[in-house]
């Protein structure tokens, strides 16, 4: 327990890379305190750091209205009322729209995700050492998003909160295409593939909150962030008007996140069909994986029809939203093994780039198949 706590002590630090100021929307996300989950706005910051904050929510131990004095260590800004360092939202990070899944089953901890997409992606699975670190990962061609895991069972999968860019990139990409010129749209496949190179989990999750890009206003891996090892997992919801939020996952949960926030309701999709897919494939993941008893089950869970409507499901096929499932990958972080299937249909696979040095033992097995 105390290893728990003190890992958790350690994301206090890294969840909250910009400073306090009066009017920011804060929550309290230290398990040891008394007010823990309490939040408020910050009505004064003192000259030592503490916090002084407003409650806004109800409690066992506190009420709307109290005024609780905190130091910063415990608390994390969940909005702030000043500019934070974001680049313009019609250029904002390039992720996937998808359905991301962290699952305990048969002993082993599982991540894996569905990656829709609204044009035909032209993908490979990169297998190379980053700073010394054997990393796998998949690699988006078209716009350099990268996504995967390292020798020490760290997993990387992301949900994109971006959708009105999501659904542009294509033309994005066929616009470049027809250029002749692959459109690297993204920085965020760089910070994934910073963040793969750590050894520690911490590490891990401060690069992804806090890794800035080639443009220094870029901080973060913006979207739904799942972090994980063999023992801890982690959400990180944020944007680029939305400061970082880690949350700790529970060892007996399935967790899945798609395209609409959770801490930040006002973000992702909002409202209308778009909505109402993106909560209809978390709520059927989370109830389909509930039932998984072995790791070879989840990519096959995740691909199956569950509704006539054929945007509600989790694997999406041909839709008049043009936005198709391009592949899927899973991480079994304890075994390290990555595996992708690719959809023969709205994907092309380029093949394995292996770049290991010469006669290195690779620690990561790679499983390749197709799908239709």
């Amino acid at each position: 327990m105390k290893k728990a706590l003190k890992l958790e002590s350690n994301l206090l630090k890294v969840s909250k890379p910009y400073e306090f100021h009066v009017g920011d929307e804060i929550k309290n996300i230290n398990p040891d305190c008394i007010h823990y989950k309490s939040t408020g706005e910050v009505v004064f910051v003192h000259d030592n750091g503490d916090i002084t904050y407003r409650v806004n929510n109800q409690g066992a131990t506190y009420t709307p209205g109290d005024q609780l004095t905190k130091s910063q260590d415990q608390l994390i800004r969940i909005m702030t009322h000043t500019a934070i360092p974001a680049y313009d939202l019609t250029t904002e990070s390039k992720l996937t729209e998808c359905v991301v899944a962290r699952i305990e089953v048969d002993g082993k901890t599982i991540l894996a995700k569905n990656r829709d997409r609204g044009y035909k992606a032209q993908i490979e699975i990169v297998h190379e050492l980053i700073g010394g670190v054997e990393v796998v990962y998949l690699h988006d061609k078209l716009t350099d998003w990268s996504e995967g895991m390292n020798e020490f069972g760290i997993g990387i999968v992301n949900a994109s909160l971006s959708v009105d860019f999501d659904e542009k990139e294509g033309n994005l990409a066929k616009q470049n295409l027809d250029k002749g010129k692959a459109p690297k749209v993204s920085h965020d496949g760089l910070k994934i593939r910073t963040a793969l190179a750590k050894k520690k989990l911490s590490q891990a999750i401060q690069s992804v909150v806090s890794f800035v890009g080639e443009d220094d206003k870029d901080v973060g891996v913006k979207g739904q962030t799942i972090i994980a090892n063999t023992k801890y997992a982690f959400v990180i919801e944020m944007t680029s008007q939305h400061l970082p939020v880690v949350d700790r996952i529970d060892d007996e949960k399935v967790t899945v996140r798609t395209n609409h926030g959770i801490e930040y309701p006002d973000t992702g999709y909002t409202k209308g069909v778009k909505r109402k897919s993106s909560l209809s494939r978390m709520k059927i993941a989370e109830k389909e994986l509930s039932k998984v008893i072995k790791p070879e089950q989840v990519l096959d869970t995740l691909s199956k029809e569950y509704t006539k409507d054929v945007f509600l499901n989790p694997y999406r096929r041909k839709n008049k939203y043009n936005m198709e499932t391009t592949s899927q990958v899973m991480y079994n972080l304890n075994d390290l093994e990555f595996h992708l299937r690719w959809d023969i249909d709205h994907s092309e696979f380029k093949g394995l780039v292996d770049r290991l040095p010469k006669g290195y033992a690779s620690k990561i097995k790679i499983f390749i198949s197709e799908t239709d």
